[in-house]
């Protein structure tokens, strides 16, 4: 059954990448231009710290870090499961018949049905920033620390999605709500102090996308450690868990008090 599911994924990716490369230009241009727009970020943040050398015990190194897992990891999550934020208006609409009637999970078909390349941007910037900042020996932490990311930037998009079971065509206040996730997760985590960090370990969890797997990486602490990896299996757990509670209201018919 996983590797059944692992092929159809690789099918889509084929048939993206194909499509793709009809427009050889487009994409191109595209990618560079996702590439740019993170420079522009890390140029900022690199012109801040030449006039305040450290914020909260952050130096430029360190916010560097932060945005080379906040790109690789949003940019696998856009590539692999390119619908976790665009979802919330096909439940509005009534279109996951085609997803349910298939013998495919329907969660996991559903996210992986479309690949954004423009994600290569924000890989390629991750991994050009992480040449800079990542010593040899910490490659494997920073590797799984970003699949812990992605993980958990994946999840939420697709829980803020999954709440147009309930709420209708929610699909633009799902976007700003993780895209504004993301924003916060772009920050140095030392900023932030009681009920705003609270709120990013916990109902916005940009601080487990990049803050803490940068204090990880920084210096490695078991329970941050531990803390990230069971939130993103507990988060992972919860978007399993409100996707499916939905359908069940969808498939029952009630949808049509949500397809607005």
């Amino acid at each position: 059954m996983v590797v059944k599911h692992i092929k159809l994924h690789l099918e889509y990716i084929k048939i993206a990448l194909s499509t793709a490369m009809e427009y050889r230009f487009n994409f191109f241009s595209q990618v560079f231009g996702m590439v740019l727009n993170d420079a522009v970020w890390a140029v900022f943040w690199l012109l801040f710290f030449s006039k305040f050398k450290t914020v909260g015990g952050w130096d430029v190194f360190d916010m560097l870090m932060l945005y080379s897992i906040i790109t690789i990891s949003f940019g696998i999550s856009g590539f692999l499961f390119g619908n976790r934020n665009t979802f919330a208006s096909m439940i509005a609409e009534g279109k996951l018949d085609f997803y349910m009637v298939l013998p495919k999970n329907v969660f996991y078909h559903l996210l992986v049905s479309r690949n954004s390349f423009m994600a290569f941007g924000d890989i390629i910037f991750g991994l050009i920033i992480s040449f800079f900042v990542l010593s040899l020996d910490k490659i494997p932490l920073f590797i799984l620390l970003c699949i812990l990311s992605t993980i958990i930037f994946t999840t939420y998009a697709t829980i803020m999605n999954s709440l147009a079971f309930w709420f209708g065509n929610t699909q633009e206040s799902s976007r700003h709500l993780v895209m504004g996730t993301l924003s916060l997760s772009s920050y140095p985590f030392p900023i932030f102090k009681g009920f705003s960090k609270f709120l990013l370990l916990t109902v916005l969890p940009a601080g487990f996308m990049s803050g803490i797997p940068v204090e990880i990486l920084k210096e490695f602490n078991l329970v941050w450690f531990l803390s990230t990896l069971g939130f993103s299996v507990l988060i992972l757990l919860l978007a399993i868990f409100v996707f499916y509670k939905g359908l069940k209201r969808y498939e029952s018919g009630n949808n049509l008090n949500v397809r607005m």
